[in-house]
């Protein structure tokens, strides 16, 4: 005589069915939200999250990349264009960039509004960039964690961009970030050594 084996249910294995994992929570949209650097604040969103109506939050735009988010029509905008290379590095004359440029117009009390496609890779090296410079070491020793709790989990995505924080202060990547990045060549992005910026004022 035969005799059939109970099947236990959950799969055919006979196992018990593995519990499903609770779903992850959705990544917050970057809409230009405030973020803390040095004694100023600037605003940091991604095209992707970005609509016209968040632009009119800010007095300038600072795209970190070659696009732009949808404009209002009619609307006069100020670009202070600064296009990185996606998970690249920065060009040369980045510190006298951020010195002689986005300081100084942080410091007119302008609402500034810096964004790449998802706000984390370039964005995240921009803001970082600017803590290394606003903050001391002794106060903010790792501006790559401090940006990652001001803003994202996920900002600053490459060792290049990593590199460049904080080259600087002077420092060398820290064995935790060279761990966790994939290493990857350096993108070499070619552009001028002087003035590479391109400022479009627009009057109001």
């Amino acid at each position: 005589m035969t005799v059939k084996k109970k099947q236990a249910k959950g799969g055919s294995g006979g196992g018990l069915a593995m519990p499903k994992a609770p779903p992850l929570p959705p990544h917050p949209e970057h809409r230009g939200e405030p973020v803390r650097v040095g004694p100023y604040t600037i605003l940091a969103g991604g095209i992707r999250d970005l609509v016209a109506e968040d632009l009119e939050k800010a007095d300038v735009l600072i795209p970190l990349l070659d696009s732009l988010p949808r404009l209002e029509f009619g609307r006069p905008y100020q670009i202070l264009a600064a296009p990185l290379a996606d998970y690249g590095g920065v060009p040369n004359n980045w510190e006298q960039f951020l010195r002689e440029q986005v300081i100084p117009l942080l410091a007119t009390e302008k609402k500034v509004l810096a964004f790449c496609h998802g706000s984390h890779g370039r964005t995240g090296c921009f803001l970082a960039s600017l803590i290394a410079i606003l903050e001391t070491p002794e106060e903010t020793p790792d501006p790559i964690a401090a940006v990652r709790k001001r803003h994202c989990k996920k900002a600053v995505e490459s060792q290049a961009q990593a590199e460049a924080v904080f080259a600087l202060r002077g420092e060398k990547l820290p064995q935790k970030y060279s761990m966790e990045f994939t290493k990857k060549p350096a993108t070499v992005w070619p552009l001028p050594q002087d003035n590479w910026w391109n400022f479009l004022p627009t009057a109001h």
